[in-house]
């Protein structure tokens, strides 16, 4: 872990070994657990666009904040737009990119269904390990619910019957799982499956066009009627270039001006329905850079309206739905303070390695006087990435001697 910090300024595991490194944030967390995810567990739906520079640690705070919802007991869905350029060229795309990334809490990882993914493994988790009553009870509240469509609904249960219930069977198993998860390349035709089952629910769907934004409606719905908490997801929006530069999504779109405005109307229909409430027990996070305000205000100022904050004072706003990461930060990236919290987890570590107590009070001593200057630094140039990299870096090779 930490020759992968000095190298590249990141952690090199899952979202756990994010929480290791997390300075700043603990208040933030404490929010969200205290206010957020229960709101969401009570039926609501939240949706905060985070921005900050490339670089900044839009990614960090994002995985920071799937760790503990899942540590929570959340269904979660980290998005990165990098794949397929973006989850919302279409509301279609939206749905298949949440539906493969959903992922069940904490203690609920393992399926012994090989190649299992996404949201049929996160139905699988709520049958796994338990007696008859409660698997009984998890269908029943999928019969009596009626925030997802008929159609959806049916499949859910068919599929459930299908991989989990009543011995199983593999073929099925498969093609309700590709009609669940959209898979565009899987071809599954309904008028086949009735003849070849003839005892399947009744109508069962099949993502579309015209179906799109009732099925994405059920989808986010579906983890809190299968009886988790509730779903967060979260859209990381930054893009590699052709030539490795990272930039966002509608940075590279810019030059394809009905592409973007499709993309930003996707995403305004997206806020629209999280703020009737249409999607219910569901919180979302959007990281961005700041240039996807201004795209907004320049492409499509129904979006820009949406989501722009109305500035009654100059106060740190940390509810606010357009938030800046550096607002979510205490102490913030422009205090020795960040640097010196940052320095003490890696040195932590360290001592995790083996690293005596005596150089780590030393390392610890020299990092302080660094964090200074790095506090001075300019923030847009990745100075956060620069110190985690040069404090990996002095415990590794003190370890190493």
């Amino acid at each position: 872990m930490l020759a992968h910090l000095a190298e590249v300024g990141t952690p090199p595991g899952g979202d756990a070994d994010v929480i290791k490194v997390s300075a700043g944030l603990q208040q933030t967390l404490e929010r969200v657990a205290r206010e957020e995810l229960p709101f969401v567990a009570a039926g609501g739906g939240g949706l905060q666009f985070v921005f900050g520079p490339n670089g900044r640690g839009k990614t960090h705070f994002l995985r920071a904040v799937s760790q503990w919802a899942r540590e929570h007991g959340f269904v979660t869905a980290y998005v990165d737009c990098q794949d397929d350029l973006s989850p919302f060229r279409e509301l279609q795309q939206t749905y298949r990119a949440i539906a493969d990334r959903m992922e069940p809490p904490d203690g609920l990882q393992t399926s012994p269904f090989f190649g299992v993914s996404g949201v049929a493994r996160v139905i699988e988790a709520q049958f796994i390990g338990r007696d008859d009553a409660a698997r009984r009870e998890v269908v029943e509240r999928l019969r009596d619910d009626r925030a997802l469509s008929p159609d959806f609904r049916n499949l859910v249960l068919a599929y459930c019957t299908a991989a989990v219930l009543d011995g199983g069977d593999e073929e099925l198993s498969e093609r309700l799982e590709a009609l669940l998860a959209a898979t565009s390349t899987y071809r599954v035709t309904l008028g086949e499956l009735y003849r070849a089952h003839r005892n399947l629910q009744r109508p069962l769907g099949k993502l579309g066009r015209r179906n799109a934004t009732i099925w994405l409606r059920a989808l986010l719905s579906l983890p809190r009627v299968l009886g988790y908490p509730g779903l967060l997801v979260l859209f990381d929006e930054t893009e590699t270039g052709s030539r490795g530069r990272i930039q966002s999504v509608s940075a590279y779109l810019r030059g394809r001006s009905r592409q973007l405005q499709m993309h930003l109307a996707h995403v305004r229909t997206f806020v629209d329905h999280m703020a009737t409430g249409a999607f219910r027990g569901c919180g979302v996070y959007y990281a961005v850079t700041e240039e996807f305000i201004v795209d907004a205000r320049a492409h499509l100022a129904a979006l820009s309206q949406r989501i722009e904050r109305v500035r009654l004072s100059e106060r740190r706003n940390p509810r606010a739905v357009w938030v800046d990461l550096d607002e979510l930060t205490v102490p913030g990236p422009r205090e020795p303070a960040f640097f010196e919290e940052l320095a003490g987890r890696i040195v932590g570590i360290g001592r995790e390695a083996g690293l005596p107590a005596t150089d780590e009070d030393r390392i610890q001593r020299e990092l302080g006087a660094l964090a200074v200057s790095y506090a001075l630094d300019n923030i847009n140039e990745g100075a956060v990435r620069e110190f985690v990299k040069e404090a990996a870096t002095r415990v590794a090779r003190e370890l190493s001697s």
